[in-house]
């Protein structure tokens, strides 16, 4: 992989996940120690940043250092647990822009509902 595609990538989760947790650009890079500047050059792929920044960016968004450099799925040791169905559905979500992920969100969640109910009915005598 070039290492401007590397870069791009880590932006693009930096970014996914801080919207995802409804944090401001300035709330994220006060709380790793850098400029908001300097967060945005990271997540339009723009600058590199040192390993003390990633951790510092890892700490502030509560993801692994592993997750911001390589995409694997956050956190690794749960997700094994989880099973390989969970794992490989939050694989397929990992690369969705925020409005399919919304939509995503609102189908599993609806599905989920639904299957509860189902299990209801079928408990009851």
């Amino acid at each position: 992989m070039e290492r401007t595609e590397f870069n791009t990538n880590i932006g693009k989760r930096i970014r996914r996940v801080r919207e995802a947790l409804g944090m401001t650009r300035e709330q994220v890079s006060e709380a790793a120690g850098i400029s908001s500047q300097f967060l945005f050059y990271i997540e339009t792929g723009r600058k590199s940043m040192s390993a003390k920044t990633i951790v510092n960016l890892a700490k502030a968004l509560n993801v692994s250092t592993d997750y911001l450099l390589l995409g694997n799925i956050e956190p690794v040791s749960s997700a094994a647990s989880l099973g390989t169905a969970t794992a490989n559905i939050l694989r397929v979500l990992d690369g969705l822009s925020m409005e399919k992920l919304k939509l995503a969100e609102t189908f599993l969640e609806d599905f989920s509902n639904g299957a509860r109910k189902d299990a209801k009915k079928i408990r009851r005598p």
